[in-house]
Protein backbone atom coordinates (compact mmCIF):
# COMPACT_ATOMS: atom_id res chain seq x y z
CA UNK A 1 0.00 0.00 0.00
CA UNK A 2 2.83 2.35 0.90
CA UNK A 3 4.40 1.68 -2.50
CA UNK A 4 1.22 2.69 -4.35
CA UNK A 5 0.88 5.84 -2.27
CA UNK A 6 4.46 6.77 -3.08
CA UNK A 7 3.83 6.04 -6.77
CA UNK A 8 0.71 8.20 -6.73
CA UNK A 9 2.68 11.02 -5.16
CA UNK A 10 5.39 10.77 -7.82
CA UNK A 11 2.83 10.70 -10.62
CA UNK A 12 1.06 13.75 -9.18
CA UNK A 13 4.35 15.62 -8.89
CA UNK A 14 5.24 14.83 -12.50
CA UNK A 15 1.80 15.88 -13.66
CA UNK A 16 2.13 19.15 -11.75
CA UNK A 17 5.49 19.92 -13.39
CA UNK A 18 4.06 19.18 -16.83
CA UNK A 19 1.04 21.38 -16.13
CA UNK A 20 3.21 24.27 -14.99
CA UNK A 21 5.41 23.92 -18.06
CA UNK A 22 2.30 23.87 -20.26
CA UNK A 23 0.92 27.00 -18.60
CA UNK A 24 4.27 28.77 -18.85
CA UNK A 25 4.45 27.97 -22.54
CA UNK A 26 0.94 28.72 -23.67
CA UNK A 27 -0.86 30.84 -21.07
CA UNK A 28 0.24 34.16 -22.52
CA UNK A 29 -0.49 33.40 -26.18
CA UNK A 30 -2.77 36.20 -27.36
CA UNK A 31 -5.36 36.12 -30.13
CA UNK A 32 -4.22 37.66 -33.40
CA UNK A 33 -6.35 40.81 -33.05
CA UNK A 34 -4.76 41.60 -29.66
CA UNK A 35 -1.21 41.25 -31.02
CA UNK A 36 -2.32 43.48 -33.88
CA UNK A 37 -3.58 46.03 -31.35
CA UNK A 38 -0.19 46.08 -29.61
CA UNK A 39 1.52 46.49 -32.97
CA UNK A 40 -0.83 49.35 -33.83
CA UNK A 41 0.22 51.30 -30.73
CA UNK A 42 3.98 50.76 -30.99
CA UNK A 43 4.78 50.58 -34.73
CA UNK A 44 5.91 53.85 -36.33
CA UNK A 45 6.38 55.04 -39.90
CA UNK A 46 9.78 56.65 -40.52
CA UNK A 47 10.55 58.62 -43.68
CA UNK A 48 12.50 61.63 -44.98
CA UNK A 49 10.79 64.98 -44.47
CA UNK A 50 9.47 66.58 -47.65
CA UNK A 51 9.45 70.25 -48.59
CA UNK A 52 6.69 72.13 -50.35
CA UNK A 53 6.78 71.56 -54.10
CA UNK A 54 9.03 68.48 -54.03
CA UNK A 55 6.95 66.54 -56.56
CA UNK A 56 9.93 64.61 -57.91
CA UNK A 57 11.09 63.78 -54.40
CA UNK A 58 7.70 62.26 -53.64
CA UNK A 59 8.10 59.82 -56.51
CA UNK A 60 11.45 58.71 -55.12
CA UNK A 61 10.37 58.90 -51.49
CA UNK A 62 11.35 55.75 -49.60
CA UNK A 63 9.63 55.31 -46.22
CA UNK A 64 10.17 52.48 -43.77
CA UNK A 65 8.81 51.16 -40.51
CA UNK A 66 10.07 51.06 -36.94
CA UNK A 67 9.01 50.39 -33.37
CA UNK A 68 9.26 52.32 -30.10
CA UNK A 69 11.40 50.24 -27.71
CA UNK A 70 12.58 52.57 -24.95
CA UNK A 71 11.92 55.84 -23.17
CA UNK A 72 13.85 58.27 -20.96
CA UNK A 73 11.56 60.98 -19.69
CA UNK A 74 10.39 62.90 -22.77
CA UNK A 75 12.84 61.10 -25.06
CA UNK A 76 11.75 58.04 -27.03
CA UNK A 77 13.87 55.53 -28.94
CA UNK A 78 12.69 53.63 -32.00
CA UNK A 79 14.46 50.81 -33.83
CA UNK A 80 14.41 50.71 -37.63
CA UNK A 81 16.44 49.42 -40.57
CA UNK A 82 19.70 51.22 -41.27
CA UNK A 83 18.91 51.87 -44.94
CA UNK A 84 15.65 53.64 -43.97
CA UNK A 85 17.67 56.48 -42.39
CA UNK A 86 20.95 56.22 -44.29
CA UNK A 87 21.07 59.79 -45.64
CA UNK A 88 21.73 62.98 -43.71
CA UNK A 89 18.87 65.42 -43.35
CA UNK A 90 15.47 65.60 -41.67
CA UNK A 91 13.23 62.62 -40.97
CA UNK A 92 9.76 62.27 -39.53
CA UNK A 93 8.60 59.62 -37.06
CA UNK A 94 4.84 59.11 -37.27
CA UNK A 95 3.37 57.72 -34.03
CA UNK A 96 0.02 56.05 -33.37
CA UNK A 97 -1.73 59.33 -32.53
CA UNK A 98 -1.06 60.60 -36.05
CA UNK A 99 1.64 63.09 -35.07
CA UNK A 100 4.94 63.34 -36.93
CA UNK A 101 8.01 64.06 -34.80
CA UNK A 102 10.77 65.77 -36.77
CA UNK A 103 14.37 64.63 -36.17
CA UNK A 104 17.60 65.66 -37.84
CA UNK A 105 20.25 63.21 -38.96
CA UNK A 106 23.48 65.16 -38.87
CA UNK A 107 27.21 64.73 -38.37
CA UNK A 108 27.10 64.42 -34.59
CA UNK A 109 25.24 61.09 -34.99
CA UNK A 110 23.30 61.51 -31.73
CA UNK A 111 19.69 61.65 -32.94
CA UNK A 112 19.93 58.76 -35.40
CA UNK A 113 22.57 56.25 -34.35
CA UNK A 114 23.63 53.39 -36.59
CA UNK A 115 24.32 49.94 -35.11
CA UNK A 116 26.28 49.00 -38.24
CA UNK A 117 27.73 50.67 -41.31
CA UNK A 118 26.92 50.35 -44.99
CA UNK A 119 29.77 49.39 -47.29
CA UNK A 120 30.43 48.96 -50.99
CA UNK A 121 30.02 51.28 -53.95
CA UNK A 122 26.22 51.07 -53.78
CA UNK A 123 26.11 50.66 -49.99
CA UNK A 124 24.41 47.30 -50.36
CA UNK A 125 26.46 45.48 -47.71
CA UNK A 126 26.28 46.12 -43.99
CA UNK A 127 29.08 45.54 -41.52
CA UNK A 128 27.50 44.78 -38.17
CA UNK A 129 23.76 45.20 -37.66
CA UNK A 130 21.41 46.49 -40.34
CA UNK A 131 19.75 48.70 -37.74
CA UNK A 132 19.56 52.22 -36.38
CA UNK A 133 18.19 53.84 -33.22
CA UNK A 134 16.08 56.93 -33.86
CA UNK A 135 15.61 59.34 -30.96
CA UNK A 136 12.67 61.76 -30.83
CA UNK A 137 11.16 64.05 -28.21
CA UNK A 138 7.54 64.26 -27.12
CA UNK A 139 5.42 65.34 -24.17
CA UNK A 140 2.90 62.62 -25.05
CA UNK A 141 2.76 59.31 -23.19
CA UNK A 142 3.35 56.67 -25.89
CA UNK A 143 3.32 52.91 -25.22
CA UNK A 144 6.72 51.21 -25.40
CA UNK A 145 6.86 47.72 -26.88
CA UNK A 146 7.83 44.90 -24.52
CA UNK A 147 10.83 42.79 -25.55
CA UNK A 148 10.66 39.02 -25.51
CA UNK A 149 13.37 36.36 -25.38
CA UNK A 150 14.34 35.33 -28.90
CA UNK A 151 16.35 32.40 -27.55
CA UNK A 152 13.04 30.66 -26.84
CA UNK A 153 12.03 30.72 -30.50
CA UNK A 154 11.56 27.36 -32.19
CA UNK A 155 10.96 26.26 -35.77
CA UNK A 156 7.33 26.69 -36.90
CA UNK A 157 6.56 29.27 -34.20
CA UNK A 158 3.89 31.74 -35.29
CA UNK A 159 5.19 35.29 -35.79
CA UNK A 160 3.49 38.61 -36.55
CA UNK A 161 5.23 41.20 -38.76
CA UNK A 162 3.97 44.79 -38.49
CA UNK A 163 4.72 47.65 -40.85
CA UNK A 164 3.61 50.32 -43.31
CA UNK A 165 3.71 48.86 -46.85
CA UNK A 166 3.98 51.12 -49.89
CA UNK A 167 1.13 50.57 -52.40
CA UNK A 168 2.17 49.76 -55.96
CA UNK A 169 0.43 52.86 -57.28
CA UNK A 170 2.14 55.12 -54.71
CA UNK A 171 -1.26 56.38 -53.56
CA UNK A 172 -1.13 59.01 -50.78
CA UNK A 173 -3.31 56.83 -48.54
CA UNK A 174 -1.32 54.40 -46.39
CA UNK A 175 -2.43 51.67 -44.01
CA UNK A 176 -0.44 49.72 -41.44
CA UNK A 177 -0.76 45.94 -41.58
CA UNK A 178 0.14 42.94 -39.45
CA UNK A 179 1.07 39.85 -41.46
CA UNK A 180 1.16 36.34 -39.99
CA UNK A 181 4.02 33.99 -40.75
CA UNK A 182 5.93 31.06 -39.23
CA UNK A 183 9.58 30.62 -38.38
CA UNK A 184 11.58 28.40 -40.73
CA UNK A 185 15.09 28.74 -39.36
CA UNK A 186 16.88 30.30 -36.41
CA UNK A 187 20.65 30.69 -36.12
CA UNK A 188 22.33 31.07 -32.75
CA UNK A 189 24.78 33.67 -34.08
CA UNK A 190 24.00 36.81 -36.10
CA UNK A 191 25.27 37.01 -39.66
CA UNK A 192 28.41 39.23 -39.79
CA UNK A 193 26.91 41.23 -42.67
CA UNK A 194 23.67 42.64 -41.31
CA UNK A 195 23.13 40.62 -38.14
CA UNK A 196 20.36 38.46 -39.62
CA UNK A 197 19.60 35.18 -37.86
CA UNK A 198 15.93 34.38 -38.51
CA UNK A 199 14.13 33.23 -41.64
CA UNK A 200 10.32 33.16 -41.89
CA UNK A 201 8.14 32.26 -44.85
CA UNK A 202 6.78 35.59 -45.94
CA UNK A 203 7.55 38.09 -48.68
CA UNK A 204 6.66 41.51 -47.32
CA UNK A 205 6.30 44.69 -49.31
CA UNK A 206 8.46 47.79 -49.59
CA UNK A 207 8.02 50.05 -46.59
CA UNK A 208 7.87 47.28 -43.98
CA UNK A 209 11.63 47.03 -43.45
CA UNK A 210 12.57 47.95 -39.89
CA UNK A 211 9.19 47.00 -38.47
CA UNK A 212 8.71 44.82 -35.39
CA UNK A 213 8.23 41.05 -35.36
CA UNK A 214 6.03 39.90 -32.48
CA UNK A 215 5.65 36.50 -30.86
CA UNK A 216 2.24 35.15 -29.88
CA UNK A 217 2.51 36.74 -26.45
CA UNK A 218 2.73 40.21 -27.98
CA UNK A 219 6.43 40.77 -27.27
CA UNK A 220 9.05 41.77 -29.84
CA UNK A 221 11.40 38.94 -30.78
CA UNK A 222 12.94 40.43 -33.93
CA UNK A 223 13.21 43.40 -36.27
CA UNK A 224 12.08 42.68 -39.80
CA UNK A 225 14.08 42.96 -43.01
CA UNK A 226 12.83 42.10 -46.48
CA UNK A 227 14.41 39.25 -48.41
CA UNK A 228 17.92 39.79 -49.76
CA UNK A 229 17.74 37.29 -52.63
CA UNK A 230 19.21 39.59 -55.26
CA UNK A 231 22.45 40.37 -57.00
CA UNK A 232 23.79 42.09 -53.89
CA UNK A 233 23.75 39.00 -51.70
CA UNK A 234 21.62 37.01 -49.30
CA UNK A 235 20.59 37.67 -45.74
CA UNK A 236 21.21 34.06 -44.64
CA UNK A 237 21.79 31.56 -47.44
CA UNK A 238 20.56 31.40 -51.08
CA UNK A 239 18.01 28.62 -50.63
CA UNK A 240 16.40 30.29 -47.63
CA UNK A 241 16.54 33.87 -48.84
CA UNK A 242 14.68 33.03 -52.04
CA UNK A 243 11.39 32.22 -50.30
CA UNK A 244 11.78 33.89 -46.94
CA UNK A 245 12.27 37.21 -45.27
CA UNK A 246 14.92 37.72 -42.62
CA UNK A 247 14.89 39.14 -39.14
CA UNK A 248 17.36 40.22 -36.50
CA UNK A 249 16.86 38.62 -33.09
CA UNK A 250 16.01 41.06 -30.33
CA UNK A 251 18.51 39.41 -27.95
CA UNK A 252 21.33 40.07 -30.41
CA UNK A 253 20.13 43.65 -30.87
CA UNK A 254 20.08 44.36 -27.15
CA UNK A 255 23.59 42.91 -26.82
CA UNK A 256 24.81 45.18 -29.62
CA UNK A 257 23.26 48.23 -27.96
CA UNK A 258 24.76 47.39 -24.58
CA UNK A 259 28.17 46.68 -26.13
CA UNK A 260 28.33 50.34 -27.21
CA UNK A 261 27.46 51.49 -23.70
CA UNK A 262 24.09 52.85 -24.73
CA UNK A 263 22.20 52.85 -21.47
CA UNK A 264 18.57 52.14 -22.28
CA UNK A 265 15.95 50.56 -20.08
CA UNK A 266 13.82 47.99 -21.92
CA UNK A 267 10.44 46.64 -20.88
CA UNK A 268 10.63 42.87 -20.35
CA UNK A 269 7.31 42.51 -18.53
CA UNK A 270 3.89 41.27 -19.53
CA UNK A 271 1.70 43.29 -21.85
CA UNK A 272 -0.39 46.00 -20.23
CA UNK A 273 -4.08 45.26 -21.02
CA UNK A 274 -4.62 49.02 -21.42
CA UNK A 275 -2.32 49.02 -24.46
CA UNK A 276 -4.41 46.29 -26.09
CA UNK A 277 -7.67 48.08 -25.29
CA UNK A 278 -6.30 51.37 -26.62
CA UNK A 279 -5.05 49.68 -29.78
CA UNK A 280 -8.44 48.12 -30.47
CA UNK A 281 -10.32 51.36 -29.80
CA UNK A 282 -8.03 53.60 -31.89
CA UNK A 283 -7.19 51.22 -34.73
CA UNK A 284 -9.15 53.08 -37.42
CA UNK A 285 -7.18 56.29 -36.85
CA UNK A 286 -3.84 54.85 -35.73
CA UNK A 287 -3.48 52.53 -38.73
CA UNK A 288 -4.61 54.84 -41.53
CA UNK A 289 -2.90 57.89 -43.05
CA UNK A 290 -5.22 59.70 -45.52
CA UNK A 291 -2.38 61.58 -47.25
CA UNK A 292 1.15 60.55 -46.27
CA UNK A 293 2.83 63.12 -48.53
CA UNK A 294 0.93 66.00 -46.95
CA UNK A 295 1.64 64.65 -43.47
CA UNK A 296 5.41 64.53 -44.07
CA UNK A 297 5.71 67.92 -45.82
CA UNK A 298 7.38 70.66 -43.76
CA UNK A 299 8.60 74.19 -44.41
CA UNK A 300 12.15 73.31 -43.43
CA UNK A 301 13.62 76.60 -44.65
CA UNK A 302 11.32 78.56 -42.34
CA UNK A 303 12.15 76.23 -39.46
CA UNK A 304 15.86 76.87 -39.98
CA UNK A 305 15.32 80.62 -40.11
CA UNK A 306 13.23 80.61 -36.96
CA UNK A 307 15.81 78.59 -35.04
CA UNK A 308 19.17 80.39 -35.18
CA UNK A 309 20.85 77.40 -33.59
CA UNK A 310 19.80 73.78 -34.03
CA UNK A 311 22.91 72.62 -32.24
CA UNK A 312 26.29 71.44 -33.45
CA UNK A 313 26.23 69.50 -36.68
CA UNK A 314 22.98 71.10 -37.84
CA UNK A 315 22.29 71.97 -41.45
CA UNK A 316 22.37 75.65 -40.47
CA UNK A 317 25.72 75.74 -38.70
CA UNK A 318 27.50 72.87 -40.39
CA UNK A 319 29.79 72.35 -37.39
CA UNK A 320 30.69 68.87 -36.30
CA UNK A 321 30.14 67.72 -32.75
CA UNK A 322 32.30 65.61 -30.47
CA UNK A 323 31.22 62.00 -30.21
CA UNK A 324 28.49 61.55 -27.62
CA UNK A 325 26.76 58.62 -25.97
CA UNK A 326 23.04 58.34 -25.44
Amino acid sequence: MRFYRHLATVVLAIATVIAIAFIHTFAFALPEHEVDAIASQTTVLIAPALQEGEIKARREWDPGSGVVVARKGKTYYALTALHVVQNKGFYGVRTSDGKVHLVEHNEDNSTIQALGREEGELRTKVKGFDLALVKFESEHDYPVAALGNSEKLRSKDVLYVSGWPVPQNQTPRRERVTEVTSLNQINSQPHPEGGYSLAYNIQTRQGMDGGPVFSQDGQIVAIHQSDRSNEHGYCLEPNLSGNNSCGLQINHIVQAIEAEDRRLSFDRGLIDPKVIAQGIANKSTADVIPNVYKLFTFDLDAMLRNKPSLGCGSLLLGDKCPNRRI
